[in-house]
């Protein structure tokens, strides 16, 4: 995140407003008469649960002016945890309906209406099959590809049998402005769907890359530098990350987001850094040089203020590494003077990715570098285990905790130590800045 409070305050409240407006508008005149609380609550429920929905493709729709205060990263897990909402929130709708007044199961009846009742016991079952495969899509052994897929599909037909109940039923939307009401927010949601399936994969089309050189990193990890064909390439800001296709179209299903690992200077090429951890990243290994290849983006907020005065805290782990090796190459290519500390956790020596360069880096850039290994080798003398709150303190003294920025990235149990650990220190929102990697 990359906001202050205030600006934190307003995002929350555009979006309350949002969720709410098919309450406000279903109460404006003309107004049917007034049911049990029990009734009018569980309809409230399902009017917020299917705008909550709706939004949901208006979060993935990969708009850089909606992303760029909040970062796509904190914006794909407010998705996630707004989808959990509006599950719930649908769910109470049918069966507080039903507990408020029996008759309201005559609704999944096939005998009174059998295109109804199919069309929503279809709904129940594809929020159930949402919620399963998100939450434990790798138990199932569920392609990321085909995930995306099946989560997209799902989605839309909720949102359109949503509808298509609200106008049948029609008790709140009985004149024609509150029905056009619910048809553009339809309309506006399957907008943001083409904009992401349609619309930004054409535009890429024109802009092709072909895989120039791959190069074998430590600990099972790989980089594919990508050579622009045709164009001058992409200009994007250290930290930021792309999706990026290796197929023949960008139409592909295989379209995976990364964060650029080179520096923002060279325009000649782009390097992502892959470590498989995924079903996909284990076959990025395996990919043939001269490889057609799409890049869309540049995306997200993790991204150091551009005054050099600032300086910069790392607290990483693992993977977490890449985004900050563009920052580190990207203030070397700008011969940049400001304070730089790492604090990098890693499970050994052997797996410690571009620590040779890192080590080079300290000699040309203003950098403290605190290695932390969880299994060190025998005679090692620095920090070892994993990051720590007393590792933390030893390293940051108030000389590092003034006038910088910290950028938190790694796995998501030393982010959940270290976030709150900084606001303890008096760190402020606006200058703590997380990403959270997904296994793809």
């Amino acid at each position: 995140m990359k906001f202050s409070l205030k600006q934190a305050a307003v995002w929350i409240a555009l979006y309350v407003i949002f969720a709410a407006a098919p309450i406000v508008v279903a109460y404006l005149s003309p107004v049917p008469n007034a049911r049990s609380f029990w009734v009018e609550f569980a309809v409230g429920l399902g009017f917020v649960g299917l705008a909550i929905m709706g939004f949901q493709f208006v979060l993935t729709g990969r708009f850089k002016n909606i992303a760029a205060s909040l970062g796509l990263d904190s914006m794909l897990q407010f998705h996630r945890q707004a989808g959990q909402i509006a599950f719930f929130f649908i769910l109470g709708h049918v069966f507080i309906l039903m507990l408020a007044n029996p008759n309201y199961l005559a609704f999944l009846d096939p005998h009174a209406n059998l295109p109804r009742a199919l069309a929503l016991s279809a709904v129940l079952g594809a929020l159930v099959l949402i919620l399963v495969t998100t939450v434990w899509r790798q138990s199932f052994g569920l392609s990321y590809e085909w995930w995306r897929v099946i989560h997209g599909v799902l989605a839309l037909f909720i949102v359109f049998i949503g509808l298509v109940h609200i106008l049948q039923v029609g008790i709140y939307i009985s004149v024609w402005w509150k029905q056009a009401f619910w048809l553009i927010m339809t309309v506006g949601a399957l907008f943001f769907l083409i904009n992401t399936r349609i619309i930004n994969p054409l535009r890429i089309y024109r802009r092709p890359y072909r895989i120039s050189q791959i190069r074998k990193e430590r600990g099972e990890a790989w980089t594919l530098s990508l050579e622009p064909v045709g164009h001058h390439g992409i200009r994007f800001t250290p930290g930021q990350f792309a999706w990026l296709t290796l197929d023949k179209s960008p139409f592909s299903l295989r379209q995976h987001p990364f964060s650029f690992s080179s520096s923002a200077e060279n325009n000649e090429c782009v390097e992502f850094m892959i470590k498989a951890l995924g079903d996909f990243t284990k076959t990025v290994g395996a990919t043939k040089i001269g490889t057609r290849a799409y890049i869309e983006g540049p995306y997200g907020a993790f991204t150091p203020d551009p005054d050099p005065a600032v300086g910069c805290v790392f607290i990483v782990g693992g993977v977490g590494i890449t985004p900050i090796m563009s920052m580190l190459r990207t203030f070397r290519d700008r011969s940049e003077s400001r304070n730089l500390c790492l604090i990098y956790g890693t499970p050994s020596l052997e797996t410690t990715l571009f620590l040779d360069e890192i080590r080079d880096l300290e000699r040309t850039l203003n950098l403290k570098f605190v290695h932390v290994l969880e299994n060190p080798p025998v005679g090692w003398n620095g920090e070892r285990g994993l990051i720590s709150k007393d590792i933390l303190n030893r390293h940051l003294s108030e000389h590092y905790i003034r006038d910088n920025e910290y950028f938190v990235c790694g796995p998501e149990a030393m982010m959940d130590m270290v976030e709150p650990y900084l606001r303890c220190r008096g760190i402020p929102l606006k200058s703590m800045l997380s990403e959270r990697f997904k296994i793809v």
